[in-house]
């Protein structure tokens, strides 16, 4: 298999798109740190990014894959990229280099990049590595969608403070729940019920991939934060970021009264007014946990 990159510019990253496209068949990849600064000065709201995604060297690297010899589309590349050159001098360097790669299986060699996460007495573990699992509670999960794997911060620190609560017979609504870890991890603590609610269809499919690994039922809704809701539960669960869960301004008509909310997904410059506007709502701060620059909170009502 042959690598083919190409540098250019941000204007002339389309046109080698497609001009490299017609080679390499699987599609093709752009390096553009403009693409992400366009988005962090745009509308869109971001809780974090970080500085050296934004540092990245203006230069811009497009790169595809070839399966078979060089020598097969040589001519006809180098052709390609003359005639670039000529009519498209935006798109100049179009300096590019082929090297041979070894084919991987990247349907196994993505699994390496997965581990077992152990959090107090919960593990969340890869499918294909359940016999490994140790700990009292396994959470099961299929990351192949990547929803939510365990991996972060702010999923680790929700673990931790559900493992403190006493959730046996709990109602629970986790919402932007993703792959359903933290809503599964409560039934499998001894919660009576989970609602689980997500905006984007394909989480929620990976999410009830993920249930029927556990062996586990749950409601799954196609909704946002706690909109619609018309009754009262014992905990809410939601790890998303601080711009998002300051709009779930109705946490307190959700949760029964000394009932619980685990609020994750919050950088630690966001957590004083999060919190001020959850103890408006008639929430106290009990306990919170922090990884590096991430906060978890657990409030009480």
């Amino acid at each position: 298999m042959i690598k083919i990159s190409i540098k250019t510019t941000h204007e002339g990253a389309e046109i080698v798109s497609d001009a490299l496209y017609q080679y390499s068949r699987s599609g093709v990849s752009v390096d553009d740190a403009a693409d992400v600064a366009e988005l962090w000065g745009s509308t869109l709201v971001w809780d974090y990014l970080e500085e050296s995604v934004l540092n990245r060297p203006k230069e811009v690297t497009v790169t595809g894959f070839y399966d078979g010899d060089y020598s097969e589309i040589a001519d006809d590349f180098e052709e390609t990229i003359d005639h670039i050159k000529e009519n498209c001098t935006f798109a100049l360097p179009l300096s590019y280099s082929v090297e041979e790669v070894k084919e991987q299986n990247w349907n196994e060699d993505w699994k390496k990049c997965y581990k077992i996460i152990e959090v107090g007495k919960i593990s969340v573990v890869p499918v294909w590595k359940k016999e490994e699992a140790k700990g009292d509670i396994s959470v099961l999960i299929d990351p192949g969608s990547a929803f939510g794997t365990g991996e972060h911060e702010s999923t680790r620190l929700c673990l931790k403070l559900l493992s403190d609560l006493p959730l046996s017979g709990y109602s629970v609504i986790d919402t932007g729940a993703g792959s359903g870890i933290l809503g599964i991890a409560s039934i499998k603590l001894g919660a009576k019920e989970c609602l689980f609610r997500d905006i984007d269809e394909s989480a929620l499919n990976n999410l009830r991939e993920n249930l029927n690994l556990n062996g586990v039922s749950g409601k799954v809704e196609k909704a946002s934060l706690l909109e619609g809701i018309d009754r009262r539960v014992d905990l809410v669960i939601a790890n998303i970021t601080a711009d998002i869960l300051s709009r779930m301004t109705n946490a307190d008509q959700v949760v029964k009264k000394n009932g619980y909310l685990v609020l994750s997904g919050i950088i630690d410059k966001f957590r004083d007014p999060l919190v001020r506007q959850y103890e408006k709502m008639g929430f106290t701060l009990e306990k919170e946990e922090r990884d590096g620059i991430w906060v978890g909170l657990l409030f009480r009502k």
